[in-house]
């Protein structure tokens, strides 16, 4: 059984963004191929990069969405944090330890809202909304996992999820 939710507010924001840059896409490649000479491509720069752009955005923005994944026994968060240095997306605590667990190892799930000095101490990024599943371990381990991006529908299926494995 393989299953994977995709974060409902990601998916929005990134439609959002992308459908229009994907329709200027398609118009500037028409053009480009129709009257695509060099002397017209040099004339015409900023349609080229606005082009570049339009592309490139929708690629990039589809690894940015935050993505549930369940497969057999083991569950995977993959959340992609906005972080000013490079230090902190390669010392990321939460996708080391916090993002993959066992359904078979759960004991206890519920939606927390965490405090300023919780978040200091427990998740390693500050995020927009303060909504985290805690996930206690049979053998006594917390988890918190950031699941703000969700809508509240997915957090419910999700907790029916590890709760009836």
């Amino acid at each position: 059984m393989k299953k994977r939710i995709i974060a409902f507010n990601n998916f929005l924001l990134y439609a959002i963004v992308c459908i229009p840059l994907i329709v200027i896409a398609a118009v500037l490649l028409y053009t480009l191929v129709t009257r695509g000479t060099g002397e017209w491509i040099r004339a015409h720069w900023g349609l080229v990069i606005a082009f570049a752009v339009s592309v490139m955005v929708p690629i990039v923005g589809a690894y940015m969405i935050d993505t549930c994944d369940i497969e057999n026994d083991e569950v995977r968060f993959y959340h992609m944090p906005l972080t000013k240095g490079w230090e902190k997306a390669v010392n990321n605590i939460d996708a080391r330890w916090n993002h993959r667990f066992l359904i078979s190892e759960v004991a206890a799930i519920e939606i927390v809202k965490l405090t300023k000095e919780e978040k200091r101490a427990k998740v390693y990024y500050r995020h927009w909304f303060n909504r985290y599943l805690k996930i206690t371990l049979k053998y006594g381990a917390v988890k918190y996992i950031y699941v703000g991006s969700y809508a509240g529908f997915q957090i419910r299926k999700m907790m029916e999820l590890f709760a009836s494995e």
